[in-house]
């Protein structure tokens, strides 16, 4: 309850920090500004609604797998952030996997290429994807500054999308780890692929 509570703030925020103030200026501009402007700024809100919708269930994580859906992932996140991200997903003939376990990757993905963006203040970050006999590993790395040093005895908290996706793979019986990588930060997942 606390992860979906929270992915609905993070949505609240989108829709009134984003689309909100757009279609805001869009009011105030009718009959003051020229109509092209106004056109223009219709088609950035109408990109807001669309980019948003891809993020919260992306059609092509169903339609045509997970490979597709993180090269769109990816290719948005560089586009968005400026981060060169390299993906790779291994054997070349990636097998398709059940809905269920294929968004569960693709969530972890997003979730650490957010905070990458976010925290790390890396310009680089690598993705590897790679099935071997009955597990499928997971790893994003990053080259920024890594994870922040708490005082001995004290664990660092990590925050809600790290349990989240902490909770997403435990569901199919694997396991998530973060750690500091000198530089930046490891995000490894490894699920069984059939739970």
């Amino acid at each position: 309850m606390q992860l979906q509570d929270e992915e609905r703030r993070r949505i609240a925020r989108e829709l009134h920090d984003d689309i909100g103030q757009q279609l805001a200026g869009i009011k105030m501009m009718l009959g003051k500004a020229p109509l092209s402007e106004v056109v223009e700024m219709l088609n950035s809100a109408i990109k807001s609604v669309r980019n948003l919708s891809y993020l919260l269930h992306p059609p092509l994580l169903e339609e045509t797998g997970l490979r597709a859906a993180l090269d769109w992932l990816v290719e948005g996140m560089k586009t968005r952030s400026n981060i060169e991200v390299a993906l790779s997903i291994r054997p070349i003939d990636f097998p398709r996997m059940s809905v269920e376990l294929e968004t569960a990757i693709y969530r972890v993905v997003q979730e650490s290429l957010t905070n990458i963006y976010r925290h790390s203040q890396s310009n680089n970050a690598r993705i590897e994807i790679d099935i071997q006999s009955e597990w499928v590993n997971v790893r994003i790395r990053d080259y920024g500054k890594g994870l922040p040093q708490a005082p001995i005895g004290i664990g660092v908290r990590m925050g809600v999308g790290i349990g989240g996706m902490r909770e997403r793979i435990r569901h199919f019986g694997g396991d998530l780890a973060v750690s500091n990588a000198e530089p930046g930060t490891i995000v490894e997942a490894r699920i069984p692929l059939f739970a």
